[in-house]
């Protein structure tokens, strides 16, 4: 409790969304305002409001994913891997709209201030050993190579496509196909190593919506455009958390909670009880993974 994450209360209201299979849409309230206080933590004491819920959204995680261990990527295992970094690969599957070297260097920013909100939650939990996180992009995979302008001596750029047509970055690198820590294939080597993808697909241009998972983000290109110069990429925020394992709640709401950024639609940024279901899954994980 010795230091507070933010600056301001939420003001709460209640969220309006709807969503599909893994895709999440987004209605906010004009009544919520950014920057929720964020005590900081050393061990699991959470508020007493937040625990009957804390412990709802933990028999629903084991519900909805009994097998939350198997898995061995979670955002949480690539820090840990990789010692505080994450890199990533972007997936520009858009026509709308060029990479220019200012976005670029924009959004390499932006994943790092918006994955910065959950782990800074992190610092000091628990055993949790980081303290500095570093966030980089390293590589862009698009159709044509016109798409991205400007000197890219610094990326790998990527030109092949999967089995739908959509721009892939090389599997060879990919950190989840090859947990054994074997890069060897990988054109680039481990400095070509990517953990997490960001793709911006045109199927979703001019929607707030998204989609998430420890694979990456799937996100609107005009949404991170034009959000790119904004301190809380709230729907970033939310598809990052389920790189975590968090859940969404549209059919359902944990006891005594209205407006944490994981229910979408009820909050601008990482809140208290975020935090507090993030420092639920690294206790856990810690345990299983014996960290």
């Amino acid at each position: 409790m010795a230091s507070i994450l933010g600056l301001s209360a939420l003001f709460v209201c209640f969220p309006f969304f709807s969503s599909s299979p893994f895709r999440h849409s987004f209605t906010l309230s004009s009544c919520l305002q950014s920057r929720a206080d964020i005590p900081s933590a050393t061990t699991w004491d959470p508020p007493s409001s937040m625990t009957t819920g804390l412990d709802q959204v933990w028999a629903r995680t084991l519900q909805e994913n009994p097998n939350w261990s198997d898995d061995k990527n979670w955002i949480m295992d690539q820090l840990i891997a990789n010692n505080g970094s994450i890199n990533y690969c972007v997936r520009w599957n858009t026509a709308a709209h060029k990479s220019t070297a200012s976005d670029r260097t924009k959004i390499e920013a932006g994943l790092q201030r918006s994955l910065k909100k959950w782990f800074d939650t992190l610092v000091g939990f628990d055993g949790f050993p980081l303290t500095t996180l570093a966030v980089k992009v390293v590589g862009y995979a698009t159709k044509d190579k016109s798409m991205i302008e400007g000197d890219t001596s610094a990326i790998d750029v990527y030109t092949t496509v999967d089995a739908d047509g959509v721009p892939e970055c090389d599997p060879r690198c990919y950190r989840a196909a090859h947990l054994d820590g074997d890069l060897s294939g990988c054109p680039s080597g481990a400095a070509g190593r990517y953990d997490i993808s960001l793709w911006l697909d045109e199927s979703l241009e001019g929607q707030n919506a998204g989609y998430g998972y420890n694979w990456g983000e799937e996100l609107a290109p005009d949404y991170v455009l034009d959000n790119l110069d904004t301190e809380n990429i709230h729907i970033l925020q939310h598809e990052m958390g389920h790189g975590f394992g968090l859940l969404d709640f549209y059919d359902w709401v944990p006891e005594g909670q209205t407006s944490f950024v994981m229910m979408a639609g009820s909050a601008m940024e990482v809140t208290e009880f975020d935090a507090w279901m993030l420092r639920d899954w690294w206790r856990r994980l810690k345990a299983v993974r014996r960290w």
